[in-house]
């Protein structure tokens, strides 16, 4: 698996590489690239009338874009944490040189032309042109600084309320943000400004103006209105999980949950009465969790176990393993209690309520089924974790 995950990362890396040595001017690789992709960067930057431009015309018009201080600031500050990671070591090197770099860390700086990448004697080579450096060194450091990290953790905070909430206000969000930063509150209308901003590119929420609220894209691109309207009513008048700041952000992270006694408890059983592998049952736990905070039903986290071919010795073992199961469910946080778990606001299920997922796992044959699990490759090619690009 690792192996082929490493060569689905290349494959992808050399698709948008440049073929060749590298180049470190930015005029000398605008002047290399196809009318096709100068193009693209054109339309990445918005450039007005860019349809009807010559080749020529439209790579003067892509290199003051991209050298312009001002453009680059804003490109800056609609970076994620790992993009920045990215821009600072390239900014710090001459070149960063890995074959299996994950193309999702650095595809937004590749398409505004702030990093290329090259192909070279069976090496891949990720590069910021000179140019770039230039221009950023023209920013006010401390000022930027200071800018950018504000909006990193209104944006942290943002993707922690979409992960922990699915939806919520933007009342709340600065409530929220307010409560746990009270010497340095929200001012009126920054929020707002800072959305606008970071809603310029594809991510990971949506504004719901009908609404006045922010939400999982999930609920839009693939639940539809009936879904979104019937979480929306199961949380009304329940209160919102909100524990201290340094937990709250630990949600910023797709792939963060709380590893809860419930959750160790069925891995230790898995590992030690159904003699599993550790690592294998690490992904079978990750993928249980993700489908108890989604509210999915018992039978789909069984699931879990037939797709991976874990086949229960007896009734008793099955009756074991979804005792085991329930009580995860019961402790999981969910969207639907705003953060909170079944048993936090007492509505916890028990085993009576197991019965239909007893009769399905009672056998002793898997049933065979295609999924994609959250830690599989992601099917789009990013080079990521399907947990981390899709599957988000």
């Amino acid at each position: 698996m690792e192996i082929e995950f490493n060569e689905m990362m290349e494959q992808t890396n050399i698709q948008y590489a440049i073929v060749g040595e590298m180049n470190t001017s930015l005029r000398g690789i605008l002047g290399e690239l196809t009318k096709t992709r100068t193009s693209s960067l054109a339309k990445a930057h918005d450039i007005s009338g860019r349809s009807k431009m010559k080749q020529d015309e439209l790579t003067k018009a892509v290199l003051e874009q991209i050298t312009d201080p001002g453009r680059l600031e804003s490109a800056l500050f609609m970076l994620d944490t790992e993009e920045w990671t990215v821009f600072e070591s390239l900014y710090a090197n001459p070149f960063v040189q890995d074959n299996y770099y994950p193309y999702g860390y650095y595809r937004f700086l590749l398409d505004h032309g702030l990093v290329f990448t090259f192909f070279y004697q069976g090496k891949l080579y990720l590069v910021m042109p000179d140019e770039v450096k230039k221009t950023y060194a023209q920013l006010n450091a401390p000022v930027f600084e200071k800018n950018r990290s504000r909006r990193a953790l209104v944006y942290e905070y943002i993707l922690a309320l979409t992960n922990l909430y699915g939806v919520y206000a933007t009342d709340k969000l600065e409530e929220i943000f307010n409560g746990q930063n009270a010497s340095q509150p929200l001012a009126a209308g920054e929020l707002d400004d800072y959305l606008e901003h970071f809603l310029q590119r594809e991510q990971k929420f949506v504004l719901n103006e009908d609404e006045d609220c922010l939400m999982d894209a999930g609920l839009v691109d693939h639940g539809g209105e009936d879904e979104l309207q019937s979480l929306l009513q199961s949380i009304q008048g329940k209160p919102y999980y909100v524990p201290d700041k340094i937990e709250l952000l630990k949600y910023a992270d797709d792939g963060y949950f709380e590893m809860t006694p419930q959750l160790e408890a069925l891995a230790s059983y898995v590992v030690n009465q159904m003699h599993q592998e550790e690592e294998m049952v690490q992904y079978l736990i990750d993928d249980i969790q993700l489908a108890c905070s989604m509210g999915q039903p018992l039978q789909e986290l069984i699931y879990e176990f037939e797709r991976r071919d874990l086949v229960f010795d007896n009734p008793k073992q099955a009756q074991q393993v979804i005792g085991l199961v329930v009580d995860v469910q019961n402790n999981t946080r969910l969207w639907s209690n705003c953060g909170h778990t079944p048993k936090e606001l007492g509505n916890a299920m028990n085993l009576q309520g197991a019965r239909p997922a007893l009769a399905l796992a009672g056998g002793n044959s898997p049933v065979k089924a295609e999924k994609i699990g959250r830690n599989d490759p992601c099917p789009c090619g990013s080079g990521l974790k399907y947990k981390k690009c899709c599957g988000k």
